[in-house]
């Protein structure tokens, strides 16, 4: 005999963490509780594959996450609505056009923005901030087309401003798509502007050795040790009175904490991401989980990654079952270090592990693999999904 649900377990951003419970619970939902997404939008995207369908390597739907079909077949509700506060103590998200949403169980993993920390943005019409990721094809696009257009014939000027490893993949992948999408006369004149000296910042030497050599080959300007203070227009002010011309702007920067978090009334530390203890739980003590780039670890230096998402999934997907049931949750412990595979856009990738650092067509064969398994976990075949 089947009791009717009387739990509420609510998904806030379906990112890497939250994904995984939703994975999970299509194929063992928890014995009395209902399951509810919330996002803004019907896709969701997975950053590690945007490399790869740049380069030419997959299509851009490899890249997507169906979250109407995904919620279907888990049996869940689908809402796609733009949250604008939470009212713990009622257990209730809150929106602004519809009545608010009861939960028993709230996990929030929306990410994180790129920084602007720092920078006066005075002219923002050529700038293009990677996120949010599942628009910024679309959004390139149209940017190239009118660069391509304003430059007539002449090589159009695009600059990256972040030295990390998303950046850095940009200015490998991005010429094959641009040649795929304005034809094999178009050409980037393209230069990479990194507030580090150091490329990929936490990288080994030798990696990052290589990441400038394979940027060097493919013509990349790369100005190092250099912060951008000033956007205007196509013009980027950087310390020391140097300026940077470009027509498109890929703002590609670290981690800072999307504005939603602020309205929520939960404890942030001192960046604005939401505190938790090591369970993930929030540090107010309500049943309250925050996941991914969108939590901080009192006392955890973690960086803001992917890996660390997906390897807090699992805990995420026990400790959900153990709050409905008043089980004591489980601890995450971050790992110490994790494999770090650059997408070069040639059918390489450069990589490293335990203090070791290698490239080669292998790397971008591993790279393949562990990608397409995690997203092969997530793609599915039914399509329903109920706007709010």
């Amino acid at each position: 005999m089947h009791t009717l649900p009387d739990k509420d377990v609510v998904l806030l951003g379906i990112g890497h963490t939250n994904a995984h419970v939703l994975h999970k619970w299509r194929m063992q939902p928890p014995q009395g509780a209902r399951l509810t997404c919330v996002s803004n939008d019907a896709v969701s995207a997975y950053s590690g594959m945007l490399p790869g369908v740049l380069a030419g390597q997959y299509p851009p739907e490899r890249m997507e996450i169906d979250l109407a079909q995904l919620c279907a077949a888990a049996g869940a509700r689908l809402v796609i609505a733009a949250v604008t506060g939470l009212d713990a103590a009622r257990r209730q998200l809150l929106f602004a056009d519809d009545s608010p949403l009861p939960f028993d169980v709230l996990s929030i993993g929306i990410g994180s923005v790129p920084t602007v920390e720092g920078v006066e943005i005075a002219d923002a019409t050529r700038l293009l901030p990677i996120k949010p990721m599942q628009t910024f094809l679309a959004r390139l696009d149209e940017r190239l087309r009118q660069a391509m257009d304003q430059r007539r014939g002449l090589p159009i000027r695009l600059a990256i401003v972040g030295g990390g490893a998303g950046g850095v993949e940009l200015a490998l992948c991005l010429p094959s798509h641009m040649r795929t999408l304005l034809g094999e006369n178009a050409h980037l004149d393209q230069t990479v502007v990194s507030a580090d000296e150091r490329l990929v910042p936490g990288s080994l030497k030798g990696t990052a050795r290589r990441i400038q050599r394979a940027l060097a080959r493919r013509g990349v300007r790369l100005v190092a040790g250099r912060r951008v203070v000033g956007v205007e227009g196509g013009r980027l002010a950087l310390d020391a009175g140097l300026t940077v011309e470009a027509d498109v702007i890929l703002w590609a920067t670290g981690a800072a904490a999307p504005p939603l978090l602020a309205t929520l009334g939960l404890p942030t530390d001192a960046r604005g991401f939401l505190l938790t203890v090591e369970t993930l739980q929030s540090t107010s003590g309500a049943p309250i989980f925050a996941v991914g780039d969108t939590g901080t670890i009192a006392g955890s230096r973690t960086a803001k990654a992917g890996v660390y998402a997906v390897r807090q999934g699992p805990v995420l997907w026990e400790n959900i079952q153990r709050m409905l049931t008043g089980e004591p949750l489980r601890r995450y412990t971050p790992q110490r270090g994790f494999l770090k595979l650059v997408n070069t856009g040639d059918g390489r990738a450069i990589g490293e592990w335990k203090g070791l650092s290698f490239e080669g067509a292998w790397c971008w064969w591993l790279k393949d693999y562990i990608d397409g398994r995690f997203m092969d976990k997530l793609q599915s075949t039914d399509s329903h999904f109920r706007l709010r």
